[in-house]
């Protein structure tokens, strides 16, 4: 249950889990959250990306996609994107209650390879998608520590 008192069901998140195995005849799902509970507004079968974003309006969804798109080499691939749309023109209302209850549906949803926050169409491109499946995740440098010449006495370094 998330801090807004909202629920995901067992239904909404087995639903996801065929989603993400492709036993759905979906490559989006928007989600709502309809009185104490997230549930499926619309799912859309057409992977076209322009009948995606008119399915959205001013009002908050979360969207899972089956987002295939070309990798930096070439190669074609897919990944399952998480989207929480939360308009600027949407009420503070429900501003506060996607935004209390994201984190308990993307904990819900595992799986997730990506995820975006959008509150505008300017945000929620094909090309800002594509570049957000396409990040390569880059370690932070480490800390090692090593004796030092003298016993008992470290020296740290990156490696």
């Amino acid at each position: 249950m998330a801090m807004t008192g909202i629920t995901v069901s067992d239904e909404v998140v087995a639903e996801f889990n065929e989603f993400k195995l492709k036993r759905t005849p979906y490559k989006f799902i928007l989600y709502k959250i309809e009185g104490d509970s997230v549930v499926k507004d619309v799912g859309l079968e057409s992977g076209d990306f322009d009948e995606f974003v008119g399915a959205l309006s001013s009002e908050p969804r979360f969207i899972v996609a089956d987002f295939a798109y070309e990798t930096t080499d070439g190669r074609p691939t897919d990944k399952v994107v998480f989207i929480s749309w939360i308009p600027d023109d949407a009420s503070v209302r429900f501003k506060m209650k996607y935004s209390g209850t994201k984190e308990a549906l993307k904990s819900a949803f595992v799986g997730i390879s990506v995820n975006l926050n959008a509150t505008g169409f300017d945000e929620i491109t094909h090309d800002i998608i594509i570049e957000a499946c396409n990040k390569v995740w880059q370690p932070q440098a480490r800390w090692h520590f090593h004796a030092a010449a003298a016993p008992g006495v470290e020296r740290a370094h990156t490696g």
